[in-house]
């Protein structure tokens, strides 16, 4: 083989070896926020659309479904990507009203922790009686407004842990309703009176 021909061969076998121990390319995360930030003026609100009718023992509570993301919880209630934890609520959908979370105005308020999941923008909870008069509110402790007849938060993080309050008139069938960017979801709820409670 002439001498500039096995200099060029030589030169392309170490380029190649070289390539070869590159480190591979680092992958680039499959994931991507289901919304980004927008200012809270942005966010218009819709209309609040609780279900109706439900009566007594009829209340047709959501279902609580496993946890396995981000955040402490065994259970959450709804679809997301904005959850009430489940594990609030007797591991299920039903919310144990006690003489002490009784309220000098006569409501109850209870701690029920929320967890926000691959979701960053606006979310707005509000909460209502739907099986008779009576009302309902959620609000997060450390984190957003009341706005809307509601409790508004801006998220800025993909996943977030809100620690939030839950306050219902007395005993009966609720419902959250939750929406934010990408979503409107409707979460319902039972709360009775706890063993041993008047």
């Amino acid at each position: 083989m002439p001498k500039p021909l096995r200099l060029t061969a030589l030169v392309v076998l170490l380029a190649a070896a070289a390539g070869c121990d590159s480190a591979a390319p680092t992958p680039v995360p499959t994931s991507t926020p289901t919304s980004t930030p927008t200012s809270p003026g942005a966010f218009a609100a819709p209309p609040l659309r609780l279900p109706e009718g439900a009566s007594g023992d009829a209340c047709p509570t959501s279902e609580a479904h496993p946890w396995s993301g981000s955040g402490q919880a065994a259970r959450v209630l709804g679809p997301g990507p904005v959850y009430p934890v489940a594990d609030y609520l007797g591991g299920g959908a039903v919310l144990q009203l006690r003489d002490s979370d009784r309220q000098q105005d006569g409501t109850y308020e209870k701690k029920v922790r929320w967890i926000a999941a691959g979701y960053r923008g606006p979310v707005l909870v509000r909460a209502g009686r739907i099986d008779g008069p009576g009302s309902a509110s959620a609000t997060f402790s450390y984190t957003g407004e009341a706005r809307d007849g509601g409790h508004f938060a801006l998220l800025t993080d993909l996943d977030t842990d809100l620690p939030a309050t839950t306050t219902v008139s007395g005993p009966g069938c609720y419902a959250y309703q939750v929406d934010g960017a990408t979503f409107s979801v409707t979460i319902v709820f039972r709360a009775v009176p706890a063993a041993g409670s008047a």
